[in-house]
């Protein structure tokens, strides 16, 4: 269950003896959110409530190449309601500054419009004993925010935008995470966060549950997911983030990236450097892989212009936890992942932003091509996706809040699956 007062600095002790490779990181961040330095800046905490309501009409179909297997994906319907409370003072003050209080909430449903194709779709939750894709779902949480001048500390359902727990808008609803975390903006340079995460809501399941891990037909469940993320602007073009995370009895997980981007008055690029580092515990999986990534970006007026190459290093694939929840901190995150043991793989991209004839309307095609990784038979293998993107955000008044977004997927294989899949989402967004 979630920490408070006392348990929850208890908590952060605990940490202290768990994440061993990063003790002195942890140690520093202990030091500072705790010293009068910090407690002496601005505050820039939410001042009004917040609600946001959308509607999410969503096409998903996947045709394989290979007849013997089912065809999966669904037409759904979601509506979702999204609540973030403004920051009320308590009578609690601390250095002339009061301690404050606030509350999120969240409801997410959705309901199958199509027929049961009786295959998991990663959509809808699928019941494996009747082999049956459920009719609808809901999904619900709640947070507890207490805020003290730029620092925050939050129990309850968790939104992260982390290595390990993304929150995933690729499907119908969105992923979610309970735990606690505290949040501080330690100076005008850096950021913390430090945090445990004890459940997992995937996108299409309704429950919390615990964490776990699948390889060589075997699951072990994780107690918990601890982690630090620490993230630096060393110039104001160059900005860096640190990442431990350590999910109990599965596996640990150091990402470290660099982000430096150069303005100039006709073109802006864009560099990026991504290294993650995984490795088992000992106790049951053996897990030891490397992902480096590097990308690219070149925008130029309308243009956007993207190579990337990543590869990964070690003696097993790069670990996913159970639950479709995506790395998207990779280089490119695909509709497969290009993560195999020894896998390289290339990436290029190009986009074209309308907004001189088309108003709102904006287009990307990607291609990656993966390869020196082996099939399920041991022969070596190579993989490629092309994906085509369109989006479009409707610009007359009356449909403001609307957007259309058409997604086209190939991937070929040479050993494994083909397939072809188009998503097609109509979104509705209003905030008030």
């Amino acid at each position: 269950m979630p920490r408070t007062g006392a348990s929850f600095w208890k908590w952060i002790m605990e940490l202290l003896h768990r994440f061993k490779p990063c003790n002195l990181a942890i140690t520093t961040l202990f030091g500072l959110l705790t010293s009068s330095s910090l407690w002496a800046a601005d505050t820039t905490q939410q001042s009004e409530d917040e609600w946001k309501f959308t509607l999410k009409n969503a096409y998903i179909n996947r045709d394989f190449d290979n007849d013997a297997l089912k065809d999966t994906g669904s037409w759904s319907q979601a509506a979702s309601l999204f609540y973030k409370s403004k920051m009320y003072d308590t009578p609690l003050i601390i250095a002339d500054k009061p301690i404050t209080i606030g509350a999120d909430a969240s409801v997410q449903y959705a309901v199958r419009l199509s027929s049961d194709k009786h295959v998991a779709d990663t959509v809808l939750p699928f019941n494996k004993e009747t082999q049956s894709q459920a009719s609808d779902f809901l999904k619900y949480g709640a947070t507890l925010k207490l805020g003290y001048d730029k620092t925050l500390l939050s129990i309850g359902e968790l939104w992260l935008d982390l290595p390990v727990t993304a929150v995933d808008a690729s499907r119908q609803l969105l992923a979610s995470y309970w735990g606690t975390n505290l949040k501080s903006q330690l100076s005008d340079q850096l950021y913390a966060e430090i945090g445990r995460v004890e459940k997992v809501s995937p996108r299409n399941e309704e429950d919390f549950k615990k964490f776990s891990f699948t390889a060589n037909g075997m699951t072990k469940e994780s107690d918990g997911l601890n982690y630090i993320d620490l993230r630096y602007q060393f110039t104001p073009s160059l900005k860096g983030e640190y990442y431990f995370g350590n999910l109990e009895d599965l596996y640990n997980k150091h990402y470290v990236g660099l982000e430096h981007t150069w303005k100039q008055p006709n073109f802006a690029l864009t560099s990026k450097f991504k290294y993650f580092n995984a490795k088992d515990d000992g106790n049951t999986f053996d897990i030891d892989a490397q992902n480096i990534g590097v990308l690219e970006t070149l925008k130029v007026k309308n243009h956007t212009f993207g190579l990337g190459y990543q590869q990964i290093i070690g003696e097993s694939a790069y670990p996913l936890p159970d639950g479709f929840l995506p790395e998207t901190y990779f280089i490119n995150w695909n509709a497969t992942g290009f993560f195999k043991e020894d896998e390289k793989s290339y990436h290029v991209m190009y986009g074209y932003d309308f907004k001189d004839y088309v108003p709102g309307l904006n287009a990307m095609v990607k291609y990656v091509y993966g390869h020196d990784f082996k099939a399920a038979n041991g022969e070596k293998n190579h993989e490629t996706e092309s994906n085509v993107i369109l989006n479009y955000a409707f610009q007359q008044p009356f449909l403001k809040g609307f957007a259309l977004q058409y997604i086209r997927i190939d991937y070929n294989v040479k050993h494994g699956n083909d397939f072809g899949e188009d998503r097609l989402f109509v979104n509705y967004t209003k905030k008030f």
